[in-house]
């Protein structure tokens, strides 16, 4: 388990809409559940058993060797340790 259950907590500074309807009113602080995102074993194989070659293993299974996926400084819907603000994409 890790010790920072909730990341990346923003201030909303305008309404927001979800496309399912959800609203998001100013003012409100959000942020992203980092523990659950990175305990899923939709995205991780065995995700509780610490694996310290989880990444580079990962890395080995894709085809294209330029990719910068499962790496520690890419910003992903998978790690989202620093955010996904426009300044990523």
């Amino acid at each position: 388990m890790s010790a920072v259950a909730v990341m990346s907590v923003r201030l909303t500074l305008r309404p927001f809409t979800f496309s399912n309807g959800v609203n998001i009113p100013p003012g409100t602080f959000v942020g992203f559940p980092h523990s659950a995102i990175q305990s899923s074993g939709e995205i991780y194989t065995n995700p509780e058993k610490f694996d310290g070659f989880r990444f580079s293993k990962l890395r080995d299974e894709e085809d294209d060797v330029t990719s910068t996926r499962h790496r520690a400084v890419t910003a992903s819907t998978e790690m989202m340790a620093f955010g996904l603000g426009r300044h990523v994409w």
